[in-house]
């Protein structure tokens, strides 16, 4: 006797292979550099000038919190914080926004900038916010 229905026919199925699905459609379509060559190392420029100014900063702030603050004011302090974390999220948005137009949906580039955006979004958020209406 032999089985029937759909154990047989599951038993007789050929295996998946890992790329015998693969549907080039899901992949998106690489349509070229958002931005011209000149305004990229702009870009680039700006956002490694703002880490390194940031970095200074949170070096300074990290050795004399206190003289800071009392030569600057709490307020004034958290704006230049704001300001840094701007500096650097503004840049890193434009070239994870060049970088996922450029390559496919993931990239080593992208998932940099993604990640640096996020951070500094949220470190500069919280600053801004204070240093605006406080």
């Amino acid at each position: 006797m032999e089985p029937a229905g759909p154990f047989w026919k599951l038993s007789q199925r050929r295996q998946k292979r890992l790329l015998d699905d693969f549907d080039p459609e899901l992949d998106a379509r690489i349509k070229g550099p958002l931005f011209p060559r000149p305004v990229f190392l702009t870009l680039l420029a700006i956002f490694c000038v703002a880490v390194m100014l940031a970095v200074d900063w949170f070096g300074l702030l990290f050795l004399n919190a206190e003289g800071v603050r009392l030569q600057m004011g709490s307020l004034n302090t958290l704006r230049v914080t704001a300001a840094l974390m701007a500096g650097i999220a503004l840049p890193s948005v434009l070239l994870m926004i060049h970088y996922r137009r450029l390559y496919s949906y993931v990239s080593d580039e992208n998932v940099f900038f993604a990640i640096t955006f996020s951070l500094s979004f949220m470190l500069g958020l919280p600053c801004g916010v204070v240093g605006l209406f406080g």
